[in-house]
């Protein structure tokens, strides 16, 4: 017999475990349901099943097309057919729910008695209480609610008409709205054939108002059954920017503010290159004369490089996850990047240039805006003993800076407004090194959070999207004005220099992974199991020394 995936049994009743997509467990409330089959028959629930799962992966497409209406090209006579049939529709289907429903009915009555009974003496007292339930005994409404209920229709055509005298489309366009919402797009003014479309409607509006009338005296109209598929229509055609859309709140990862801000950018360069220019209209020719064009620009090879598979990451989402073209155009195409001056670790000689200014032989602190204070001092001194990237330090909070098990740590992570962090593998603590703690770099926390302020480093600008921005430009000034003028080592070269200081001192990849905050590699056993305790990272952290480099303490916060 057919296997059927999720078919399940309670007592005697067949079940089928549906599995809600991660991108419509918002609109659903759950993450899956188990819809009865309504048989305790083997074979004819393996049939129902399938069924079953069919209507909920055509309910799952509908969801997502009203989760992201789509702008269309052109309204076409067809589709405000459609949408006017709709309006009619929904209009008689929702008088078909009030004179199914007594109490409503009844309620309606009691409303207007006590609005009256409060016109003739303003001076009572308001009686609110809710009118007595009514038994439905299959006798419908009384003569008092039908009353009611025709004055109310006949109010609510009147009103139709005078729109539709005015041809004030207004009216319906909320109404409209909503109905195209339900088949997937979304109505603009300027779209041509919209007016034409609303005209429709607001004719339709006003026949099925028209019809409620002759309903109050006794003609029969049925509400129709209006087919949820679309006829032919035109869509706008889409561009990368829609992918990128798309992309950025995709479920199938997270997506950081710096892959957004990256990718944003190489889109940026794209869209500037071939302005104007459609999905389906990106072939591998222009793919491959973007490439030159980027290879060509200033800049690092490995820049380009970055640039053009973000692009083609674009291309590759609307491909395989959107179905939004049949194939993706730029497969192969590759920029290979020449590591110029590959990064490396800092000599003894050069951290002694470095840390041989008056900022850490005096704490003279720069005046320059971008310095950021005493983050002149801290932050090249945070990554000389952690690796740790200088964006993640630069938007460090003094809550970041705690202590577990007696242990002070400094904790990377971006659960802080405007914080951020280059990939989960990212969040982090990290042990504060002993030479930290002998310059007074807890003093200084504990400094800041005296002063009321909740980031470490008061008087450091952030560059929206990337904290570190402004930081970055100063540092590179005082590198090259300590006689570094190289373009390395650089402030990133502090984690090429932490590395080898722990291997050596004998710990494992995955230990150094967990310090600075990479990706762990090998096998599975490794990534998922290989935990470690705060005081195998405190080691590993403490074996990270510079013996020629001394330095004095002269934070005015140590000694406090």
């Amino acid at each position: 017999m057919a296997k059927v995936e999720g078919l399940n049994q309670r007592g005697s009743r067949w079940y089928v475990t549906i599995i809600i997509p991660d991108d419509l467990r918002i609109a659903y409330g759950k993450a899956r349901v188990n819809p009865s089959l309504g048989t305790s028959d083997r074979k004819a629930a393996v049939l129902l099943a399938t069924l079953k799962r069919a209507q909920w992966l055509a309910d799952f497409e509908a969801k997502r097309s009203q989760a992201n209406p789509q702008p269309l090209a052109v309204i076409t006579p067809d589709l405000a057919k459609l949408l006017a049939a709709r309006v009619r529709a929904s209009v008689l289907a929702s008088d078909d729910r009030v004179r199914n429903d007594l109490a409503l009915l009844a309620e309606m009555v009691h409303v207007r008695k006590e609005l009256e009974r409060r016109r003739l003496n303003p001076l009572l007292i308001p009686q609110w209480e809710p009118s007595i339930p009514r038994i439905d005994d299959l006798t419908g409404a009384t003569e008092e609610e039908r009353n009611e209920l025709a004055e109310l229709n006949a109010y609510l055509d009147g009103g139709a008409a005078v729109a539709l005298a005015g041809r004030n489309l207004a009216v319906v366009l909320p109404l409209v709205g909503e109905e195209a919402v339900m088949l997937g797009f979304s109505i603009d003014a300027q779209t041509p054939g919209t007016r034409e479309a609303l005209l429709a409607c607001l004719n339709a509006y006003r026949t099925a108002h028209y019809e409620l009338t002759q309903r109050d005296v006794g003609d029969v109209v049925q509400t129709p059954i209006i087919e949820a598929s679309l006829p032919t229509v035109v869509t706008a055609p889409k561009t990368l920017r829609d992918v990128y859309d798309r992309w950025a709140v995709s479920g199938e990862e997270k997506r950081t503010i710096i892959n957004k801000n990256a990718c944003n950018s190489a889109l940026e360069l794209f869209e500037g290159f071939a302005p104007d220019t459609f999905l389906e209209g990106i072939t591998r020719n222009q793919g491959d004369a973007f490439r030159a064009w980027l290879r060509d620009r200033p800049g690092a090879s490995k820049t380009a490089r970055g640039k053009l598979t973000y692009v083609k990451s674009l291309l590759k989402f609307a491909c395989q996850t959107l179905e939004w073209i049949p194939k993706h155009p730029w497969v192969g195409l590759e920029i290979k990047a020449a590591t110029e001056s590959p990064r490396r670790p800092w000599t003894a000689a050069e951290l002694e240039k470095l840390f041989s200014s008056p900022i850490h032989t005096a704490h003279l602190l720069p005046t320059h805006w971008r310095a950021g204070g005493a983050s002149a001092y801290w932050i090249p001194l945070l990554g000389l003993f952690t690796g740790a990237r200088m964006g993640e330090l630069c938007q460090l909070r003094t809550v970041d800076v705690q202590a577990i098990e007696g242990i002070p740590l400094l904790v990377i992570t971006d659960d802080g407004e405007g914080q951020q962090i280059k990939s989960e593998a990212g969040k982090r603590a990290i042990p504060i090194h002993s030479e930290l703690l002998r310059l007074g770099f807890l003093e200084y926390v504990q400094a800041m959070r005296e002063t009321g302020k909740d980031v470490l480093w008061p008087t450091l600008r952030h560059r929206l999207g990337k904290p570190s921005g402004y930081y970055s430009e100063w540092f590179s000034t005082h590198r090259k004005a300590q006689g570094l003028t190289e373009s390395r080592p650089d402030f990133h070269c502090f984690r090429h220099t932490v590395r080898p200081l722990m291997r050596r001192a004998g710990f494992s990849e995955s230990t150094m992974d967990e310090i600075t905050g990479h990706k762990k590699g090998g096998s599975i056993g490794t990534v998922v199991y290989d935990h470690f305790t705060l005081e195998e990272i405190q080691k590993a952290i403490e074996a990270i020394q510079y013996p020629a480099l001394v330095l004095p303490v002269v934070s005015p916060h140590k000694g406090r």
